[in-house]
């Protein structure tokens, strides 16, 4: 009993605060509608809890992309980046090809410049529902990837990488957490066929700090009509679970730290 008030109380406060430090922001991601208008950080949900079991959108579990054609995207991130205040700039690309068996694509992130995860992670990255504008506007990016109208009330099981968003790659493949990032791997829930709702190659990735911030994002473009000669990714990161933008905020950490702390030692 003592253990469930205790995350209760450690969650519903991390959930306060992050929604003090946070503003309604009209780009929103789909979300059910008895919790519309809730507190955004351009457009993220600040806390979206942990995850739960077998949740999924309207549109049920993500579809596996079979038959995709041959063809290389790429993605690099922009000089000077969107968000400055961190003190970093993010250099880097994302590289999505289609396997030799057409199913589903493969993805390289290899990333350098990253802000200081011990203050301003776990970073996470998505593929959204727009391009970057011509101004360079993350924000203009709207919300994830999400064909099946998942949204964000609750964070992506990773083991069951079908309920998630199609376009949450951070979800299903693991947050960012060192300031120079490479790993590979196969997600079977992108398409290279255009017209096909979880087609990418004309939208963008955005890589977020823990609270929600935009910091960088850039366009995917063809490269070339190619395949990879491989069916299997490079090497595969850890998963590290992201509890929501509730798990860092900057600035006060450590009010918020001690507070929990004391919680848990009332408790323990």
């Amino acid at each position: 009993m003592y253990s469930t008030l205790l995350m209760s109380a450690l969650s519903g406060l991390a959930l306060v605060h992050a929604q003090s430090e946070a503003t309604a922001n009209p780009t929103i991601p789909a979300i059910p509608t008895s919790t519309a208008g809730i507190p955004t950080i351009e457009g993220a949900l600040v806390y979206d809890g942990p995850p739960v079991i077998g949740y999924t959108g309207p549109g049920g579990n993500a579809t596996i992309q079979n038959g995709n054609p041959a063809a290389t995207f790429q993605a690099v991130f922009p000089t000077p980046e969107f968000d400055t205040a961190t003190g970093t700039t993010i250099s880097g690309s994302v590289t999505a090809m289609t396997p030799a068996n057409g199913t589903g694509v493969m993805l390289t992130v290899s990333l350098a410049n990253l802000p200081d995860p011990a203050l301003y992670g776990p970073l996470v990255y998505h593929i959204h529902q727009l391009p970057v504008p011509s101004d360079g506007n993350c924000t203009g990016t709207m919300a994830h990837l999400d064909p099946t109208q998942r949204g964000e009330l609750h964070a992506c099981e990773a083991m069951a990488p079908q309920t998630c968003q199609a376009g949450d790659l951070a979800g299903k493949h693991g947050n960012i957490t060192a300031t120079t990032w490479n790993v590979s791997y196969t997600d079977l829930f992108l398409s290279t066929t255009p017209g096909s709702p979880y087609y990418f190659g004309d939208l963008s990735v955005v890589i977020h700090s823990s609270n929600a911030t935009r910091l960088t994002c850039a366009n995917f473009t063809m490269t070339s009509t190619s395949t990879s000669n491989t069916t299997s990714p490079s090497s595969t990161p850890t998963i590290t679970p992201f509890m929501g933008a509730a798990s860092t905020t900057f600035g006060s950490a450590s009010l918020v730290g001690g507070v929990m702390v004391a919680i848990a030692s009332f408790f323990l």
